[in-house]
């Protein structure tokens, strides 16, 4: 995306996450830097560019959108993001209260289950995601596999790079679905999370048809609610056309950031807004079932106090709580979505995240040779034949530490090393 949409973008979904002011001048000339080395495939640069940026000389973090995002290139460096800056001690109010007792009263049940089993009756699945959690797209995958059975075939996946013109947005869309997989340049920004990319390439490889619908024009339309609205528009008309017209006889997954799968009006200081999923049923008549997965969950956005009351009963697997034999939905979502996604905690495999697992992923030793004997090294893993692609799993591997395993597919990959002198 040119960086003027990139700018657009970025104090559009600063704004949507509730941050507290838009970014400064010398943060989004910082994040363009950084922007622009993920681009061409320089992670580790991006991460350090935002480290200086987000840390003060002490290593203490500044709270501001030079951490957020940060943390958010972090977490494409092995699949974690960067912790959350600790939130003020705040009394909890009569309403987390309630919720947190309705969650500990709560039965859990397996999500991927649920979400199939509901998905039966529905053609339009909508699930969000945190753009700082890697995880979140291991499980949009795990949901895309899922529904396959079901009819579901046509994948729309908000940061896909859009143009107007519905022809060539199709004939771009027809390169990537030929291609297989993510091209690190043409395709969009956050699927240069690898395991956002490997999302997209086994999707492609199960038959999902991929539709673009994010919104062309950031040009200023006043405040911020009226950019929301605008940009809410402008993608609805685009799934409308692209997706539910053009295919009518498919089943249609669309993956949105945060509050896009919320289906009815919702508040934004003391104004209404209705965010695409309202916007989709109103103009079809379509009866989307819509899910949160950002809010029970320890990564990004989640929120710690809520997370606490289900995270040691979960188990291991991705659950949906259930009240009274209803799905429950409790914090910013509630009454917004159907149904609410609790991941479990993350536990560790030779030093990776174990819900890489489900990615069809084996933990393999990284060769020996491309150890480094000095500062740190990103250690990358290419699908071997992909030219132009993401890397299919990386590590920072730093010199005198136990290394870390690779979770790599079953298929032959090719190593790429970057290196960096001293250590984060």
């Amino acid at each position: 995306m040119a960086f003027g949409m990139w700018k657009a973008g970025l104090c559009l979904f600063l704004a949507t996450a509730a941050v507290a002011q838009e970014p400064s001048q010398a943060d989004l000339a910082v994040a363009e830097v950084a922007r622009k080395a993920v681009e061409e495939g320089r992670y580790l640069d991006a991460e350090q560019t935002l480290r200086r940026a987000a840390f003060d000389a002490r290593g203490v973090a500044k709270a501001g959108d030079a951490y957020d995002q940060w943390a958010e290139v972090h977490g494409l460096l092995d699949g974690e993001p960067g912790p959350a800056i600790p939130e003020p001690d705040v009394p909890i109010d009569a309403e987390q209260q309630a919720a947190i007792a309705r969650l500990k009263a709560a039965t859990p049940h397996d999500a991927l289950a649920t979400i199939v089993e509901q998905a039966k009756t529905h053609r339009l699945v909508i699930l969000n995601e945190d753009h700082a959690s890697p995880r979140d797209r291991a499980f949009g995958w795990q949901v895309a596999k899922a529904l396959r059975p079901l009819g579901y075939d046509v994948l729309g996946i908000e940061t896909l790079n859009n143009v107007a013109d519905d022809h060539e947005a199709a004939g771009m869309m027809a390169t990537l679905a030929r291609r297989g997989y993510v091209n690190r340049v043409s395709t969009g920004y956050y699927v240069r999370d690898p395991v956002f990319a490997d999302f997209v390439r086994q999707a492609l490889k199960i038959g999902y048809r991929p539709v673009a619908y994010e919104t062309t024009d950031f040009a200023p339309k006043g405040d911020v609610v009226a950019q929301i609205e605008a940009r809410e528009q402008a993608q609805a008309d685009f799934v409308v056309r692209r997706a539910l017209q053009r295919y009518p006889e498919s089943k249609i997954l669309l993956y949105v950031g945060f509050s896009h799968a919320t289906e009815n009006p919702s508040d934004m200081d003391g104004r209404t807004v209705s965010w695409l999923a309202t916007r989709l049923k109103a103009m079809t008549g379509i009866d989307p079932l819509t899910i949160d997965q950002t809010t029970l969950n320890a990564n990004g956005a989640g929120k710690a106090n809520l997370y606490a009351a289900v995270a040691d009963r979960i188990g291991t697997k991705p659950a949906v709580m259930f009240a009274e034999g209803t799905p429950l939905v409790v914090g910013h979502y509630a009454g917004l979505v159907d149904l609410q996604v609790a991941h479990p905690r993350t536990m560790r495999i030779g030093g990776r995240p174990d819900w890489l697992l489900a990615m069809g992923r084996t933990p393999t030793p990284i060769p020996a040779n491309l150890l480094p004997k000095r500062g740190q090294r990103l250690v990358q893993a290419f699908v071997t034949g992909e030219t132009d692609a993401i890397p299919v799993d990386q590590v920072v591997v730093t010199a005198g530490s136990p290394p870390p395993v690779l979770m790599l597919p079953a298929a032959p990959v090719t190593y790429v090393v970057q290196d960096t002198p001293t250590p984060r």
